[in-house]
């Protein structure tokens, strides 16, 4: 246990140490990718899986991203490359024999060089346009070899290129939605709460004068854990079954009082041409977790959107 802790504290202090080394060097890295053509990233060993995530992320931020065999990439897998496109590699040491030779082919393609490494001085770094630090404190094992600590750094260097590229997108989720048609992610970015949101006459809703009983039993009809209170047609506060158990906990006296007594106001909404995604995000704030929100348009209640509902759209 005490070694696995030590480990872990290990992989901690090396990402730590990562934070200062976010400088121009890694604006100059986002830069070169946001405006490549095509994107070759490379590694040998367990640095090549990591090597094939990060091309896998570019893609899905729509940049053209391949991962390439270093020794492949000799051998004739090099025809696909480009003068000016942009090669990401990867390796712990910098100073592999394998890695180093395709380095210097990219190089004599006209590629820009970005590389990731764990050492403060290498060749590789020495070849490159844009040499990034993933630094590693020792690896996990009692021996400090087996790739562990080393990858998992280099792989949240990778992580922040990608991240980096999508958010110098005057619009990061067009990419998104392009790149995510299916799935969770694409379901929640291209449908709109419109789409899902309860309507009509299956809306809880009562007035600020209604008792607590009354509200009660417009909650329970309805079954969507709310029931909205309205005046006129305009959203004053809600309540909700957990807030009800709240007040049955407490010893509210729930039936010599009306809801406008208990209720919230000034809820949480979202409005019915939010996406689902943006929706998930007011529901799932750290601070406060919500299952159900009402939706509101210009001050009109026009509807209710559950948590539930989202998640089942995606099964």
């Amino acid at each position: 246990m005490a070694a696995a802790q030590e480990a872990l504290r290990n992989q901690i202090e090396s990402l730590l140490r990562m934070v200062d080394m976010l400088d121009h060097r890694y604006i100059h890295a986002v830069a070169l990718l946001h405006g490549a053509n095509n994107v070759i990233t490379a590694g040998l060993g367990k640095s090549g899986f990591v090597a094939q995530k990060l091309a896998a992320t570019l893609a899905s931020v729509c940049v053209s991203a391949r991962w390439m065999h270093p020794v492949d990439a000799l051998h004739g897998d090099a025809g696909v490359v480009g003068e000016g496109d942009v090669v990401v590699v990867i390796s712990k040491s910098g100073e592999t024999p394998e890695v180093l030779r395709f380095a210097d082919v990219m190089r004599g393609l006209g590629c820009h060089i970005i590389s990731i490494t764990s050492a403060t001085e290498n060749a590789l770094a020495s070849m490159s346009d844009v040499a990034l630090l993933a630094p590693v404190i020792r690896e996990m094992d009692e021996h400090d070899i087996l790739p562990t600590v080393s990858t998992t750094s280099a792989l949240v260097m990778a992580d922040l290129l990608a991240i980096g590229v999508l958010s110098a997108d005057s619009d990061p989720l067009r990419r998104l939605r392009r790149s995510h048609p299916d799935g969770m992610i694409g379901g929640t970015l291209l449908r709109s709460v419109a789409d899902v949101m309860h309507t009509g006459a299956a809306v809880p809703r009562v007035s600020e004068d209604t008792t607590m009983l009354d509200a009660l039993v417009e909650m329970t009809s309805k079954s969507l854990g709310i029931v909205c209170v309205m005046r006129d047609d305009r959203l004053v506060g809600i309540l909700t079954d957990g807030d009800v158990r709240r007040l049955v906990t407490r010893g509210a006296d729930l039936a010599a009082s009306t809801i406008a007594e208990h209720m919230t106001m000034s809820p949480v909404t979202v409005t019915p041409t939010a996406s689902l995604h943006e929706a998930l995000q007011v529901m799932e704030r750290p601070e406060r977790q919500i299952g159900v929100l009402p939706v509101v348009d210009n001050e009109a209640c026009v509807g209710v959107i559950r948590l539930h509902d989202i998640v089942r759209l995606q099964v």
